[in-house]
């Protein structure tokens, strides 16, 4: 599949600018007590909130911006404080995990990453998203944080260097490792120096134990890192997703764990010392169940990924369904027959169980994705991660508060960010309806306040015709008929290659697509070609319908990002 920039287009008309907002009564979600506060107005001064109240004792000058909020809710963006930007969510973004460079190079799959990083952010902007928070990647992340989302309304962006790693992952090292392995404390030190002139946000230790490495010989060398970092005022974040390893890392120092403990259940003593110390608890509870859903072929094609992921980065998680039988690694053919392992769905149960202990007892938990890692896509996953906890027994306003203003908290940053107060960083959402009552309802946003610049939703995220072309194929091949039809203009023309209408608008392309996909559960299309010429988009296809196979030609005409007009050749 060719991989091909995502084309994102910024106009003045789609931000709000000016020196000063006001957002008229609305509903104000007050995510500390889950309380909604009617008919309040927000007035915002560069990219300050300056004034909470009644309209009419807010001051305001006739160069005041003014949304009219009346109906809608007002929450506080929302903060994803697990990103990795080095990643894609494709299916070649790890092959330290599944080396398929046969296939991508792993130097085009970074490539594809860093090129793609304007894009991955202004996905989070759209979904609401206005801070993330990179744990650990190359040095070409401070790039990212210092200069690409400097030049547009783009989300906070915190980041640490690469990992001080117990172990190494050489595959994904190339000229700038995301990982470094550390034996020594004269290691970490040079490691640490080298990373202090670029400002790191905070300090991220990958704490690996196994048996030939176990957790307490490590010890001594996340103690010493941990001084580092603090000596610095820099806090910690690391990953330790066993008991043991966790309860080491908070007696050395760790103020943030970034993932669950998944082995067992987390006993009194050691959530006592989790709120005694202020350690935040970071669940990430989809991403290591997403790396089985690809590997076995069982993808939900959840519709946040088919509507907001990136087209290509996600088209690629089913390019084994294309493999022949000799290239399909031998990974991939086990689990694709075996399915994913119970051991994941007890590791599922557990993390479950745990994270209702910790908001029972009041451990500060906080909300991150692991974005980027197979399966897990920038943005598109956020509202997923929501739904695994909701699922885990958290109530929404448990979840929004983790959210918001939790995920501050735990950072550090709650003076600047995580709820809506005076003198707070104007970074807010405007949505159409309540999602204390449904999570669902953070698809209703309406505008999104960056640092005091009102984003347009409907107007921010515009995809390349390529693009738009590509999402309708990943619809097709996960025979989902309403992203499917998504793609699509209400008056869209089918057109065989003689000419001969077969089909015009969405309810005739309905009642043909939704037949096929229903009676079609291997339905399959490879891009094996792909020609672009302006809003046109050529793609040779072969079709895989249940023991058949069908080549085709297919041109699109893509107008005003839906596509218009279909041309079959056969």
């Amino acid at each position: 599949m060719k991989q091909t920039l995502i084309i994102l287009c910024i106009t003045l008309s789609v931000y709000v600018y000016g020196q000063s907002l006001l957002i008229k009564n609305v509903n104000l979600i007050d995510v500390k007590s889950g309380k909604v506060i009617p008919a309040t107005s927000v007035l915002v001064t560069g990219s300050i909130i300056t004034e909470i109240g009644p309209s009419s004792k807010l001051k305001t000058s006739n160069q005041t911006q003014v949304i009219d909020g009346t109906g809608q809710y007002l929450l506080p963006g929302m903060i994803d404080a697990h990103i990795h930007f080095f990643q894609s969510g494709g299916l070649y973004t790890r092959p330290d995990a599944l080396d398929l460079q046969f296939k991508m190079p792993y130097e085009k799959e970074r490539e594809f990453g860093f090129n793609n990083a304007a894009d991955y952010l202004k996905r989070y902007v759209r979904l609401g998203i206005t801070t993330v928070i990179d744990v650990g990647g190359p040095f070409q992340n401070f790039i990212i944080r210092d200069s690409i989302a400097k030049s547009f309304p783009a989300p906070n962006v915190l980041v640490t260097g690469p990992l001080f790693s117990m172990v190494d992952r050489k595959k994904l090292e190339l000229n700038d490792p995301p990982i470094v392995k550390i034996s020594t404390p004269d290691q970490a030190d040079s490691l640490f120096q080298k990373m202090l002139p670029y400002k790191p946000d905070f300090i991220k230790i990958w704490y690996i134990a196994n048996r030939n490495l176990p957790a307490e010989k490590s010890f001594p060398l996340v103690r010493h890192i941990a001084e580092l970092a603090h000596r610095n005022n820099l806090k910690l974040t690391v990953h330790a997703t066993q008991l043991q390893t966790a309860q080491l890392a908070v007696e050395a120092g760790a103020d943030i764990l970034v993932h669950s403990i998944d082995d067992e259940v987390i006993p009194d003593a050691f959530i006592k010392m989790l709120k005694d110390k202020k350690v935040a608890y970071t669940p990430t509870l989809i991403v290591g169940k997403n790396y089985y859903k690809v590997f076995s072929g069982r993808l939900d094609h959840h519709p946040q990924d088919l509507k907001w992921a990136n087209a290509f980065a996600y088209a690629t998680l089913q390019d084994p369904e294309g493999y022949s039988d000799t290239e399909m690694p031998a990974l991939l053919k086990n689990l694709r027959a075996s399915g994913i392992p119970p051991a994941e769905n007890k590791s599922d149960s557990i993390m479950a169980l745990n994270l209702r202990k910790l908001i029972k007892a009041g451990v500060n938990v906080i909300i991150g994705t692991d974005a980027g890692n197979i399966g897990t896509l920038h943005a598109s996953s956020y509202l997923q991660e929501l739904e695994a906890m909701s699922k885990a027994g958290l109530t929404n306003q448990e979840i929004l508060r983790a959210a918001t203003w939790q995920t501050a908290l735990g950072f550090g940053k709650e003076k600047t960010l995580g709820s809506i107060e005076k003198g707070k960083q104007a970074d807010m959402i405007l949505l159409t309806k309540n999602p204390l009552e449904t999570l669902g309802n953070l698809n209703s946003i309406t505008f999104t306040i960056v640092r005091g610049i009102a984003v347009q939703a409907e107007a921010n995220l515009t995809e390349s015709p390529e693009a738009v072309v590509q999402r309708q194929v990943n619809a097709y091949n996960a025979r989902n008929i309403d992203a499917f039809l998504d793609t699509y203009a209400d008056e869209v023309e089918l057109i065989n290659w003689n000419g001969q209408l077969l089909s015009r608008g969405k309810d005739q392309m309905r009642t043909i697509y939704a037949d096929l996909f229903s009676r079609t559960p291997n339905l399959y299309c490879k891009i094996e070609n792909r020609i672009v010429a302006g809003n046109k988009i050529i793609d040779k296809e072969h079709v895989r319908f249940g023991n058949d196979f069908v080549d085709a030609v297919a041109v699109y005409e893509v107008e005003n990002g839906k596509i218009r007009k279909v041309t079959f050749i056969r």
